[in-house]
């Protein structure tokens, strides 16, 4: 037992000090039919209201959505109008209209990156604390 304690530690050791960063994950099994095919689907949450005031008016948000999501994804997504309230880093409960991207794509560590990079943009250019990201696996008919 002892033994076997010990070799549990020096694995943790070398991963925390390898500088390798382990991704955890669950699986959540998706039973899809024979005529359907798996894959992920992303549902990206933007908040329009800019800190310190103002806000991503409609042209900068067409531009972006043409620029970057339009870009990385050009098989498809949807854009919708919403309104969502969260609570910021400093506390206060924020209320502003919000845009939610629908985007479904491979389960693939490409797609991932553009996921990410998306949010990554819209969070620099507009000043964003964050954008939130709801991923699912999805099963898909034509």
């Amino acid at each position: 037992m002892a033994r076997l304690r010990a070799h549990l530690a020096l694995a943790i050791a070398v991963t925390a000090t390898s500088g390798c960063a382990v991704e955890w994950t669950r699986e959540h099994t998706l039973y899809c039919r024979m005529d359907e095919k798996l894959a992920i689907r992303d549902t990206l949450y933007f908040g329009r209201a800019i800190p310190g005031g103002g806000t991503v008016g409609d042209a900068d948000w067409s531009r972006f959505e043409s620029d970057v999501i339009a870009h990385a994804f050009p098989q498809g997504f949807t854009v919708l109008d919403a309104r969502g309230s969260w609570r910021g880093n400093d506390g206060a409960t924020v209320s502003e209209p919000s845009r939610a991207v629908v985007i479904v794509h491979e389960d693939d560590a490409a797609s991932d990156a553009v996921i990410r990079d998306i949010v990554q943009r819209y969070r620099r250019e507009f000043r964003q604390e964050a954008v939130l990201r709801e991923r699912s696996a999805a099963c898909l008919s034509l």
